[in-house]
């Protein structure tokens, strides 16, 4: 049974997940260039989840640190195959300390439909691994395991809020611009219960790309036809809107779902030092 001091521990504890970045958080736009030099060094694929390993584990220990690294990095692989199906050249995922991680592609999906795709397939996979992770915790009666598999469900449903830069915003907005509203102001009741600068950081930033999305024109022909511009994305059409929108709001369902059942079968949420 939980308790106050328990409520306290998880409030504590995705408050540093502010600070750790809520997996793959898809900040490359503007921190990407303080780590591009990882992809010249030999090995640098090896050395960046090291050094996040090795600030996690000032924060919470070595067992806990290496599982959350090992559900970021499934949570990437997931974006890592599909957009390798898709032939949009993936690079290899590259972690950053107190961030999370992110896998660059060196080319852009067509249209917003696959866009949507490929950013759903990181939340997918990543909620598949936590759901290994926090079953073998289960069946071991290893707590360590059990909390990251609880934490893994609660990052992967975070990624699906609808608002960028976050999964979900590139998810709904193939369904609909508009959702995306209300995502942001999702993201903002979210960093102020965790009480997480960078989410409200992030909350900032999906403001401004608000801001950009709907005040940008868009052109039309002598018909008054939407022109799509070589450099935007198709937009989606109506069934594969109808199909995001099933998939998106199942997974954000089971992933909710399946982390409400974690909390309750947990007794201590932060492990013990």
């Amino acid at each position: 049974m939980s308790t106050q001091k328990d409520d306290g521990s998880k409030k504590t504890l995705f408050g540093s997940l502010g600070i750790l970045g809520v997996v793959a958080l898809k900040f490359k736009f503007y921190i990407f260039a303080a780590f591009k030099a990882l992809t010249f060094i030999k090995f640098g694929w090896l050395l960046s989840p090291l050094l996040s390993i090795g600030l996690y584990t000032m924060l919470w220990g070595w067992q806990y640190a290496i599982a959350i690294v090992l559900l970021l990095f499934i949570h990437e692989m997931g974006h890592w195959i599909w957009m390798k199906c898709l032939g949009l050249q993936p690079k290899a995922p590259v972690f950053i300390p107190g961030f999370g991680a992110y896998v660059a592609m060196t080319k852009l999906p067509p249209d917003q439909a696959t866009h949507a795709w490929v950013a759903l397939a990181g939340p997918l996979v990543g909620g598949v691994g936590a759901v290994m992770l926090f079953y073998a915790g289960i069946q071991t009666g290893n707590h360590w395991m059990t909390a990251a598999g609880s934490t893994g469900f609660f990052l992967n449903l975070l990624q699906l809020v609808p608002a960028k830069p976050l999964d979900g915003g590139f998810v709904i907005q193939a369904v609909s611009k508009w959702l995306l509203i209300p995502g942001t102001g999702l993201l903002c009741a979210l960093a102020a219960m965790f009480q997480s600068i960078l989410l409200l950081i992030i909350a900032g930033i999906s403001f401004f790309s608000l801001l950009k999305q709907f005040l940008k024109r868009q052109p039309v022909d002598a018909y008054g036809v939407p022109i799509v511009p070589a450099d935007q994305q198709t937009p989606a059409t109506v069934p594969q809107r109808i199909l995001i929108a099933i998939a998106y709001l199942g997974l954000a369902g089971m992933l909710g779902y399946l982390y409400w059942l974690s909390t309750n079968e947990l007794i201590s949420f932060v492990p013990k030092q």
